[in-house]
């Protein structure tokens, strides 16, 4: 039986970019494959737009989640991960867009090896607002765990947008995030906890069909804005953590 897997498009205010996103998540080569839109509160029309796809693409779920934290898509994930049948996850960005492969490449990666991969990232490339034009490649590579936790201290060793997660893990509550303490910082937070559970995060070194869309809206850059550093927050919890370990 082959994989189920669930593309998860958590949303806030991306009218511009949805119609897009949604319609290369809805168009994927690959047939076993749930497509969960989740509104977090958006003031545009982003909603209507994913109900009026949903008027010609049924099998398209649509819900919609409180807004309770800023730049964070804890409440809309995890309200798509409750309505869920998917093994495995992946979230991808309102303003972004996947080729129409990109879900087919990701399940033979795993069936390669599905009892030892649980996450994946994959490199994406960027894409500037809507000019169509590419940016360039961000990737990451480590060889082992223990050179990722190195990673995480100076930098995050991770391309969010890619990540692809067993659902097992979140279902045993490895997965989680605290959006309460650290808003939009939460994944950072999470792979440090990743780590801490032995979970290896298998960095693919090929792209595979993520476009990243850099934009002035986008949550990155409100994270950046607020005043309290919350990633030197973070590294200084988990320092103190594996220390007492």
């Amino acid at each position: 039986m082959s994989i189920k897997f669930t593309i998860i498009i958590p949303c806030y205010n991306a009218e511009m970019w949805i119609k897009t996103c949604i319609m290369s998540a809805l168009n994927q080569t690959y047939e076993n494959v749930e497509v969960i839109f989740v509104d977090n509160e958006s003031t545009d029309n982003s909603f209507e737009i994913a109900k009026e796809i949903q008027g010609t693409h049924p099998h398209l779920i649509v819900d919609s989640a409180p807004n309770l934290y800023k730049y964070s898509w804890e409440e809309p994930v995890e309200k798509a991960l409750s309505r869920s049948s998917g093994e495995y996850f992946t979230i991808l960005g309102a303003d972004d867009y996947v080729s129409n492969e990109y879900v087919e490449k990701i399940v033979k990666i795993i069936s390669t090896n599905p009892d030892k991969i649980k996450l994946l990232q994959t490199p994406i490339i960027g894409v500037r607002g809507g000019t169509g034009q590419h940016t360039g490649l961000i990737k990451h590579s480590y060889r082992n765990l223990q050179e990722f936790k190195t990673l995480l201290f100076n930098t995050c060793p991770v391309t969010t947008p890619s990540v692809v997660y067993s659902k097992e893990l979140h279902d045993k509550g490895i997965i989680r995030w605290d959006s309460q303490n650290y808003l939009g910082a939460v994944d950072y937070d999470l792979y440090f906890n990743l780590a801490d559970h032995d979970c290896f995060i298998y960095p693919y070194p090929a792209w595979i069909g993520y476009y990243y869309r850099w934009h002035e809206e986008q949550a990155t850059w409100g994270m950046h804005r607020e005043t309290t550093n919350y990633d030197e927050i973070i590294k200084e919890f988990w320092k103190n953590k594996w220390k007492q370990n």
